[in-house]
């Protein structure tokens, strides 16, 4: 087989090799993302957790500190009772006072606490309600990669082990670039040439549509075995089997002519009295006939 059809094979296993990888990809990308975003729920769950003891951890410790001065004060009230002079009993009342004004900041400070600790508490469980959600997101997804590797994942080992065989009967260098260009157009290596006027030399890139000068037409057209990229999409150009005249086989001698043979085909003979426009087919081969003409010059 010539380059470019070898290329072709290579372009339509590596296509589809894409296809399928790219299923693959996505129900890994898809698990992997429920993944992440349960690991984040469940590291904030651990962080609500600690945040939720140490609330815990300050309010045991306000309670200990009221319990403490309650205890002074109602020690000091028994010592007030047996003041024996005037400074000792002011002492002691000042000092009661003081700890009097301590007790209801404390207990301020320990109603605050709490009442973070009850919203903690609601956020937390909040949290665990969220993280079973997702934990059943995050199952669907692996179910549903499970699914996609049982599906394509024979077919895909198949089509892989065929895109090493197709890549083997390129030369290196032409495979190197076919791998670039695949890349580069996410698996659209390959551009038909379209004729769009042979009449006028007229050609076209069938991916992109931006013109594709005459000498790249002729030079596919006679030569399979010729690499051209086009110029504006990077894409490998070809030809369709139909349109490369330099590789057309001969057509097959008629019983009243077996001594003829033809290069190109030649367009129906018309009598010149006859007034009816070509038919399509009969001005496309008038053309072709035109095109080899010009080409052998």
């Amino acid at each position: 087989m010539a380059l470019l059809d070898n290329l072709l094979t290579l372009h339509r296993v590596d296509s589809q090799v894409r296809a399928l990888s790219s299923r693959v990809d996505s129900a890994k990308t898809y698990f992997a993302a429920q993944e992440r975003q349960l690991g984040l729920l469940e590291k904030q769950r651990d962080e609500l957790a600690t945040q939720l003891r140490q609330l815990k951890a300050s309010v045991h410790a306000l309670e200990l500190d009221q319990t403490t001065a309650t205890d002074r004060v109602t020690k000091l009230r028994s010592e007030l009772n047996l003041a024996t002079n005037d400074k000792q009993y002011k002492a002691i009342l000042n000092e009661m006072k003081v700890l009097e004004g301590q007790k209801d900041d404390i207990v301020r400070r320990a109603v605050e606490e709490m009442q973070r600790v009850e919203e903690s508490t609601k956020r937390g469980e909040t949290h665990a309600s969220t993280i079973v959600e997702r934990q059943k997101i995050r199952e669907v997804a692996k179910g549903k990669l499970a699914e996609c590797l049982a599906e394509v994942g024979e077919r895909l080992s198949e089509l892989e082990a065929e895109r090493t065989r197709a890549a083997d009967l390129i030369p290196e260098r032409d495979r190197k670039l076919f791998d670039k260009v695949a890349d580069l157009t996410e698996g659209q290596t390959m551009a038909e040439v379209t004729i769009v006027d042979l009449r006028h030399r007229e050609f076209a890139c069938g991916e992109c549509n931006i013109e594709v000068p005459f000498e790249t037409f002729a030079r596919l057209s006679s030569n399979s075995e010729s690499v051209v990229q086009c110029k504006a999409c990077a894409r490998i150009l070809f030809l369709a089997e139909a349109n490369r005249g330099g590789e057309k086989a001969k057509p097959e001698r008629s019983k009243s002519g077996a001594g003829k043979s033809d290069d190109a085909p030649t367009p129906r003979k018309r009598s010149a009295s006859s007034k009816a426009p070509l038919t399509e087919e009969e001005q496309l081969l008038k053309d072709k006939a035109k095109f080899e003409k010009t080409r052998k010059l």
